[in-house]
């Protein structure tokens, strides 16, 4: 393979990217403290926070505890004048949202579409949506989109081959970007929301790799290995859903027999549920919502058949301990609704079936955001979009 060195312009652009993912994990630093995290002379630190001030991207703050106690001037990023737009598309709804620099929703819409779910008719409401909150925040610099969708997503062609009905072979990148004045960045909602989690829940410094599964109407896995999404020859790395555990099992959307999905997503929970309450002469619960409270106050019907979607998580789970060996696995989506009981059912199922050796190397806990993960890294994809072409902070169109 040939090699070949960085010329000073991509050196310059890679010191910018460090210093500004560096703010943004700390919230405020000092310039001693950005030399010390990022390795870069004081100099280089002091000239490229020089143009992120003239560019409005960074404010200094007050004094600081700095480095051996020395207090500083702090800097963080202006979160007034640059903003991103996160976009979270689901099989029944998508929500639109314009974001901070640091990840902070300010302000969203949300649409079901139940009846018509073609793209034809769902991207161009995300379009209007996202027309809609450019417009109202023309006065400031809206730099991206970010895009979080189901999978399987090939992130390099730009296509999904989602598995619901009419988005088989979509190109969904080119669709979204066409007619948009924003760059658009898009990837697996599963990807999207390790990227949240690891640049706003947690010190991803902590952990080597981290696996965010997201279970909700689907079931995917997103995996940060060393400080970066680990995508796979083919960019699906993580698809667990779609992995098979009965061969005998009834039939996948996708094709396959028995997959993790059919057993362990929301909507086999629901189905189950239903089925259940059908025999006893109830009406049936419409909404996943609906089961949360039941399945806390331990309902008899509902809790039992959580215990049993937990058991059939569960069998997923050790076949990505023993596939990744992650040293922190984290449950989001529409089932970490359910709050603790989740991961207290799962360390339970696995104490029973795994090694106990290798179950301690794996921490098991819920999302850290209220709100949707892989909506807040839909904006984070945004983010980093901007913190790698810092053109965009200068107003230069890029696309």
């Amino acid at each position: 393979m040939k090699q070949g060195g960085k010329n000073l312009e991509v050196i310059q652009a890679m010191n910018r990217t460090l210093l500004l993912r560096l703010l943004q994990q700390n919230h405020i630093c000092s310039r001693a403290n950005l030399s010390e995290q990022s390795g870069l002379k004081q100099a280089t630190i002091t000239n490229i926070i020089n143009d992120f001030i003239s560019w409005e991207l960074v404010e200094e703050t007050g004094l600081i505890e700095g480095c051996k106690g020395r207090r500083a001037i702090g800097i963080r990023l202006n979160t007034e004048v640059f903003y991103v737009i996160g976009v979270r598309l689901s099989r029944k709804y998508f929500e639109v949202g314009i974001f901070t620099l640091m990840g902070e929703l300010v302000e969203e819409e949300y649409r079901e579409y139940i009846t018509d779910t073609k793209p034809s008719t769902v991207i161009p409401k995300i379009q209007e949506s996202i027309r809609r909150l450019i417009a109202r925040y023309a006065g400031k610099k809206v730099l991206a989109v970010g895009v979080a969708v189901p999978g399987p997503y090939y992130f390099e062609e730009g296509v999904i081959e989602a598995v619901f009905t009419d988005w088989e072979q979509v190109s969904i990148k080119s669709m979204l970007q066409e007619g948009m004045p924003l760059p658009v960045v898009i990837d697996h909602d599963a990807n999207a929301g390790v990227l949240a989690e690891c640049s706003f829940g947690l010190d991803p410094n902590l952990y080597e790799t981290v696996v965010y599964l997201a279970v909700g109407q689907g079931i995917g896995a997103g995996i940060y290995h060393e400080g970066k999404i680990f995508r796979g020859a083919a960019g699906i790395a993580g698809e667990i859903g779609h992995a098979s555990i009965n061969m005998d099992g009834p039939r996948c959307e996708c094709g396959n027999r028995g997959c993790l999905t059919c057993y362990a997503s929301t909507i086999a929970f629901m189905d189950r549920v239903n089925k259940r309450r059908k025999d006893l002469g109830f009406s049936p619960l419409l909404q996943f919502q609906d089961l949360i409270e039941p399945a806390q106050k331990k309902d008899e019907v509902v809790y039992s058949e959580f215990r049993t979607n937990m058991r059939y998580l569960s069998v997923g789970i050790i076949n990505l301990i023993y596939s990744y060996n992650p040293d922190l696995i984290i449950i989001g989506d529409e089932m970490s609704r359910i709050g603790e009981r989740v991961p207290e059912e799962i360390k339970y199922n696995i104490s029973q079936l795994m090694e106990r050796k290798v179950l301690k190397q794996a921490e098991i806990r819920l999302a850290a955001f209220e709100k949707d993960s892989a909506f807040i890294g839909a904006a984070e994809l945004a983010i980093d979009y901007a913190f790698v072409h810092t053109e965009l902070f200068r107003g230069e169109k890029i696309f």
